[in-house]
């Protein structure tokens, strides 16, 4: 059972850094600690892409039970794969992912190959603890890790920083990642205010507790618009429980009791509808959709549409689709804070005629109807070759035909 429980915010520590790179805010803020027999995990998902999921597998013979949290990542040769952000399994083994500055692990050239984003949901089935993820990580080749690092927690306070060629392990009663390399920090990305404040506040700690937890991922939490945190999560490893926070909004959070979603069977829940207001409605349908008219296939073309109002008054938390017409689409796209129109580009590869339409919707996953369609030509250029051959000839024979045509 899913339980809202709601109560008053401790103020949060100001943040006074100004982000002006995109690299510095990629991705998330992890951290733990532990007391006695308590081990907390804390993390902020800060990403692009609003539609997260939460996939639930009770434990089988031979596979640990485990709730992970999933995302669009649309890959080359799949674009609506998703990908395996975060999670825990029944024996109280947390793990999380986080981008780093590019960087090839070089030691692993002769062993053999994990499929690209499946080591994590195969680490959580069958692992336990630390000690058993870092001898199953050294049996692969990592080579895939060159811009990613995993974070894994066990029951016992254990915890461990895997960077590809190199395990960091907790050293002391908390450890903290965001996205440098810790044994390289001038490889890029650092400093990180996020690191820096989350360390200066478990530094501070007087008491282990997920209020305090809460605090420190409403310090870390960002509101960029390009990855902005779109959930927060708490993690009781000896509970057996998760506590989840939407949109960085820290006044109530959902509680998940594992044990509780076992007994449900296999299932999987669409994280922002937990949080939905009764009666919420959909943005404004979008309109005075523009661009070119006319273009050739292979260009690039840009499109805009006026930026719409939630008629619920959410804080500017809405994302917007181009539909191209050629069975293809934007993905969902959130406008820079100071933007008064949304803009999005795209290459038609076939000539023809297509129709521009855009949508969009709200934090919570409600969607407005399609705009107006925009309805664009793409028509075949012509060549001299598609000419009659009788007046092929002619231009070879007065080639000042060609320019003036």
């Amino acid at each position: 059972m899913y339980k809202k429980i709601f109560g008053f915010i401790i103020t949060s520590l100001l943040i006074g850094s100004i982000i002006i790179t995109i690299p510095s805010v990629m991705a998330c803020t992890g951290f733990t600690a532990s007391e006695n027999n308590i081990v907390l995990v804390g993390n902020n998902e800060d990403w692009w892409h609003p539609d997260s999921y939460i996939r639930v597998t009770p434990p089988s013979g031979t596979s640990y039970g485990r709730i992970i949290f999933d995302v669009k990542f649309p890959l080359p040769n799949s674009q609506n794969y998703y990908s395996a952000f975060g999670g825990m399994n029944d024996q109280g083994l947390f793990f999380d992912i986080y981008s780093h500055p590019p960087l090839v692990p070089v030691n692993s050239s002769d062993k053999p190959d994990f499929n690209v984003g499946e080591i994590a949901r195969y680490i959580i089935r069958v692992c336990a603890t630390v000690d058993e993820v870092v001898s199953k990580f050294d049996q692969y080749n990592l080579e895939f890790m060159d811009d990613i690092q995993y974070f894994f927690v066990d029951r016992t306070g254990n915890s461990v920083i895997i960077e590809g060629d190199e395990i960091i392990y907790k050293d002391g009663e908390y450890q903290v990642v965001t996205n440098f390399l810790q044994s390289d920090p001038s490889h890029g990305w650092y400093p990180c205010w996020r690191y820096d404040t989350a360390i200066s506040m478990l530094e501070n700690m007087t008491e282990l507790s997920v209020d305090y937890f809460r605090d420190i991922c409403d310090a870390t939490h960002q509101e960029y618009y390009l990855y902005p945190t779109q959930y927060s999560n708490i993690y009781d490893l000896n509970r057996g429980v998760i506590y989840l926070y939407h949109f960085y909004n820290y006044d109530g959070f959902i509680e998940i009791n594992m044990s509780e979603e076992f007994e449900k069977g296999p299932h999987s829940i669409y994280l922002p509808s937990l949080f939905e207001p009764i009666d919420n409605k959909p943005p404004n349908m979008p309109s005075n959709l523009n661009g070119p008219i006319s273009g050739r296939n292979g260009n690039e073309y840009t499109y805009s549409c006026d930026l719409t109002i939630d008629p619920d008054n959410n804080p500017d938390e809405i994302y917007y689709m181009f539909d191209w017409g050629d069975y293809s689409n934007s993905d969902w796209i959130k406008p820079a804070s100071s933007s008064e129109r949304i803009y999005s580009s795209h290459v038609w590869v076939e000539e023809g005629t297509y129709e521009i339409r855009v949508k969009n919707r709200d934090i919570f996953g409600c969607e407005s109807n399609w705009s107006n369609p925009l309805k664009i030509s793409m028509p075949k250029i012509k060549t001299f070759d598609d000419f009659n051959p009788w007046l092929f000839r002619l231009i070879q024979r007065f080639p000042i035909l060609e320019f003036l045509l």
